[in-house]
């Protein structure tokens, strides 16, 4: 969700007004965790959850992780996590300074929130600190190569519409991932993109009633292939030496 300090006031403002964030379906919740599960072998992760939110996230990793703990800068989306999944540990704090020992995690994720932050390369080095050697970070993010994307969601297109959109947040190309991966030291760098992501709500509000329309498309896109190079967002994986 938010761990980028421009951002947390507008999640805290999201999550009071609206009492959740959930902006996938069930189904693409799934479709994130079997990404996840093809991307990372193993089981019995230490987890880190950097963007969490209001716990939604925590359903990708839970079923591969021993230890599971999430990280976000929104107070009020931090309360209902705890609330919900009181076995989990819920820490507020920033993603370029996280508290936490180094070599203590087998996994950072980053739950769709490199696109909101300002340094990504420098919050992809924190999460080398806390990972033991051979451990993963994993990554979803907007893919500026999606149409959609592109021409809603790119401040520099002429049909961009802010509303919704969080203050620091730009949907990004899967190179530019690849090179902030490596710039932090990260090797094995793995990346697919990824459609079969259907949405609960979008903003504009007027956009719902095209909702349906729009994840039967989504759902196409991946089906035809399409998915894999121009999916709606990229998924990034790669190794701590």
């Amino acid at each position: 969700m938010t761990s980028a300090r421009g951002d947390g006031p507008y999640f805290d403002r999201l999550v009071e007004e609206a009492g959740d964030f959930n902006p996938f379906t069930d189904h693409g919740w799934e479709t994130l965790a079997r990404r996840f599960a093809a991307a990372i072998p193993g089981t019995g992760f230490r987890v880190l959850d950097v963007g969490c939110g209001t716990g939604r996230s925590r359903r990708v990793y839970q079923d591969r992780s021993e230890r599971y703990a999430g990280l976000d800068l929104s107070l009020g989306a931090l309360r209902l996590a705890r609330q919900r999944f009181a076995d989990a540990a819920w820490l507020q704090a920033d993603a370029l300074r996280l508290p936490v020992r180094a070599a203590s995690f087998d996994v950072v994720a980053f739950s769709s929130v490199l696109h909101h932050l300002p340094d990504r390369r420098a919050a992809l080095a924190e999460a080398a600190r806390v990972l033991r050697p051979g451990g993963w970070a994993f990554a979803f993010d907007p893919n500026l190569l999606h149409p959609a994307m592109l021409l809603f969601r790119h401040p520099r297109s002429p049909l961009y519409n802010p509303e919704g959109v969080s203050p620091d947040e730009r949907p990004l190309l899967p190179r530019t991932l690849r090179a902030d991966f490596a710039a932090a030291g990260f090797t094995a760098i793995g990346q697919r993109c990824q459609s079969d992501l259907p949405y609960r709500a979008v903003a504009p509000r007027g956009f719902d009633a095209l909702l349906p329309l729009y994840n039967r498309a989504d759902w196409l896109w991946e089906k035809t292939g399409l998915g894999r190079w121009l999916g709606t967002f990229v998924v990034t994986w790669a190794r701590r030496p």
